[in-house]
């Protein structure tokens, strides 16, 4: 390989981990200081990861769109993410007892995205249709008890054990049942549901991800099967 390819092949490697980076940058949303605290407005973790939670497979889809490969470039979203939960829970007064296993989660819900997109037409359409989902994955706990009828304790706890928030959050150590919005408008106190473990919630979706693709390359790389001959 001459130096000028080289040189190229470089160039193109900065431009694509570049508009990873801008995809990553949609995190920054959830880091705007909107919690009230004795100093001021400040950063919430908690809102931070709640926000991840449902940037994390559509940004997976979106990196597809882009024509970005799920490695490495999805690992430096997820790597940028992680950074700013870090840097925005070091600087809070809640804490995040285990910031590693919720990111393995973010991790494992973009590539689960990454996967969805890689097996469409359109993956531009499949993220914003996963962005969609899990907006409404998010507020389906909570959305009758809002309106004030709770749903029962056992679609409640199904609801809640389908959010990606609930994922995140609780793979992070944080007691999402209790916190207030989740308890009083999905009535947890009426709940018996275990949380999400996250040493294992966190690696178990990073290998479901990552299993995913896999299966999403092979699905790419077979041959599709040939029509009919014309005569």
């Amino acid at each position: 390989m001459g130096n000028g390819e080289r040189s190229e092949r470089d160039s193109r490697a900065l431009r694509e981990l570049a508009r990873a980076l801008g995809l990553a940058s949609v995190g920054l949303v959830g880091a705007l200081p909107l919690a009230s605290g004795p100093a001021g407005r400040a950063s919430d973790p908690l809102l931070l990861l709640a926000w991840l939670a449902l940037c994390a497979a559509p940004c997976g889809a979106a990196l597809v769109a882009l024509g970005l490969r799920p490695w490495p470039y999805g690992a430096a979203v997820v790597g940028a993410w992680g950074t700013l939960v870090v840097i925005v829970a070091g600087t809070s007064a809640r804490e995040v007892p285990t910031p590693l296993w919720g990111v393995l989660a973010l991790a494992g819900l973009t590539a689960g995205g990454a996967a969805l997109a890689q097996l469409a037409r359109a993956p531009a359409q499949v993220a914003l249709a996963l962005g969609a989902l899990g907006l409404g994955l998010a507020l389906l706990p909570v959305a009758p008890g809002i309106a004030g009828v709770p749903w029962p304790i056992a679609v409640a706890s199904a609801a809640l054990e389908a959010s990606p928030v609930t994922l995140v959050a609780e793979a992070s150590g944080l007691d999402w049942m209790r916190t207030a919005g989740v308890y009083d408008s999905a009535g947890t106190d009426r709940l018996e549901r275990a949380p999400w473990r996250g040493e294992l919630a966190g690696p178990v979706a990073l290998v479901l991800g990552c299993a995913a693709l896999g299966v999403a390359a092979l699905v790419r790389r077979s041959p599709s099967p040939k029509g009919p001959a014309s005569t």
